[in-house]
């Protein structure tokens, strides 16, 4: 706590400061003022809690100050010292909020227990400010979530009573009662390189930034992810395809959503048929994500209205097409095997398959024959399961139609490797080299390295484990651990700079990652190798 004498008698302010034993009190600061105006300026910089001030004092006396005091800080305590105990004095106290009003000359008593009482109560109302700061921090913390809630419901079952009561609260929610609305689903596409794999982690960060969003908020939209991971917006109106029906209103937002989100994450948005009222949300919703869907195969718009719709149809997976591609990679013939894949992407434009996933299964089977021929034939060495799960993951990554066909016309390059044994150690050298000289770097990835030496990022895992019986994420991992040892016998050295020399975002995942690996903290190891 911080103390302030405010007196114009240097007896009286030298007496108060050096003669009470303020530590006891929970005082641990003081300083002294010798008039009002000083008191002001001595306020303003350094904040005291609790104010002894004299009422009477040339420049600017005790009233005066305390007036202008409560102008800037209303939650300070003031304690009153005047030899003039009238009335006019006593009211100004009271209307000044003072804490108590000691008459001179002064008992250090009466003083102790002014001030003591004083120290209580800023105390109290402390702990009140921060009890009220973290139950608002609570609340603006939780409000992205609450509003994803309720999206979820609106799309699902706005016809439930909760939600009709839950509407109500339009600080909360926003929304409208009555119609109509707009829904609005939007796709995010990330590589792992710029954000994490984990899409909640994005969400996350997005759903917070955009509860922040003024314009959000001017445009009554709440908004929130689903569970198939789109960004879902309900906001009331009517808007569509043309300028007369606000179209220029969706693309003020377009523009706002991507900003806050970021250039490594690519977005696009479809907007649904209108909704009259509540009951009719799921409908626009589902309208909404189809009409999303469609960006897959329109790589260069922005918005996608659902009057577009219509004349989609179902793709599945063609198995006489997936046996096709087998026999004519057994057959060594590539230029026919690259010309089925470009074959059925043109099947796959003219349907425009709403069902996204559905599509990318069949690219999934091609992937799967590409990988099992190749290792048939000696180009590669893979773990099926594992390279299952990884490449699902790398195609669910692939934001359109395009962009699929080159990812699965480049493992045609595995059937394309005739490099002797130099050609070989040439390539590994080149590979074990760029990781050496970057794998300390923020955000390095394989990625990195399969851009560098122009394979796939699948290709490459599977070339690499092949050659050194070791798949590229644990040689990096060996890498790093045993830099990290080499950097830990340098004592002066501290945690967080050893994380940073390897590319650690901070010291506690270094820990974690050490551990991981050694069976010992950094702490630990560094304790067993000075031994």
């Amino acid at each position: 706590m911080r103390l302030l004498i405010v007196d114009d008698e240097e007896r009286t302010r030298e007496m108060l400061r050096k003669h009470m034993d303020w530590g006891e009190l929970g005082i641990f600061e003081v300083e002294t003022a010798r008039n009002g105006l000083v008191a002001l300026e001595i306020s303003q910089r350094w904040q005291p809690d609790i104010i002894l001030c004299d009422v009477r004092m040339p420049k600017m006396d005790g009233i005066e100050f305390a007036e202008q005091l409560r102008k800037r800080d209303i939650g300070c305590k003031l304690i009153f010292l005047s030899g003039f105990s009238d009335k006019e004095y006593l009211m100004s106290a009271i209307r000044l909020h003072a804490m108590d009003y000691i008459e001179k000359p002064i008992n250090l008593d009466k003083v102790r227990k002014a001030v003591k009482a004083a120290v209580e109560a800023r105390e109290a109302d402390q702990k009140k400010q921060s009890e009220g700061r973290y139950l608002q921090d609570a609340y603006d913390e939780g409000l992205p979530y609450l509003r994803q809630e309720m999206v979820r419901k609106l799309i699902a079952t706005p016809s439930s009573d909760n939600v009709n009561k839950a509407l109500e609260s339009r600080e909360t929610f926003l929304l409208p009662l009555v119609g109509p609305y707009t829904v609005i689903a939007s796709s995010l596409y990330w590589n792992p390189p710029q954000y994490p794999e984990d899409p909640k982690l994005v969400q996350e960060q997005v759903l917070r930034k955009l509860n922040l969003s003024e314009k959000l908020s001017s445009l009554q939209a709440i908004c929130g992810f689903d569970v198939q991971h789109y960004l879902i917006i309900i906001m009331p109106g009517l808007y569509g395809s043309s300028y007369r029906e606000q179209r220029s209103v969706l693309e003020d937002l377009f523009e706002e959503i991507n900003g806050i989100i970021g250039s490594n994450i690519r977005f696009r948005m479809g907007v649904g048929e209108p909704a009259s009222g509540l009951t009719q949300i799921p409908t626009s919703y589902k309208t909404a994500y189809d009409a999303c869907s469609l960006h897959y195969y329109n790589v260069g718009s922005k918005l996608i209205f659902a009057d577009v719709l219509g004349g989609n149809t179902a793709l599945d997976t063609d198995w006489n097409v997936v046996r096709n591609l087998r026999d004519l990679l057994k057959k060594g013939d590539i230029e026919g095997a690259g010309n089925l894949i470009v074959k059925w992407t043109e099947r796959a434009r003219h349907a425009r398959d709403l069902n996204i996933a559905r599509l990318n299964d069949s690219y999934f089977q091609f992937l799967l024959v590409l990988l099992d021929v190749a290792v048939q034939l000696g180009f590669t060495d893979t773990d099926e399961d594992t390279e299952r799960r990884y490449i699902w993951k790398e195609i669910d990554r692939i934001p359109d139609l395009a962009s699929m066909e080159l990812y699965i016309l480049s493992f045609l390059e595995l059937f394309s490797v005739t490099a002797g044994p130099e050609g070989t150690v040439g390539k590994m050298r080149d590979i074990l080299h760029y990781i050496h000289k970057h794998y300390h770097e923020k955000g390095f990835t394989i990625l990195d390295i399969a851009d560098h030496v122009g394979l796939s990022e699948t290709y490459l895992c599977s070339y690499f484990k092949k050659q050194r019986g070791a798949t590229v994420k644990e040689y990096i991992t060996s890498l790093r651990a045993d830099k990290a040892k080499e950097l830990l016998l340098d004592k002066e050295m501290k945690l967080y700079e050893v994380a940073l020399r390897l590319g650690f975002a901070d010291a506690n995942y270094f820990t974690t990652f050490f551990k991981k690996y050694t069976g010992f903290t950094p702490s630990e190891y560094r304790e067993r190798v000075s031994k």
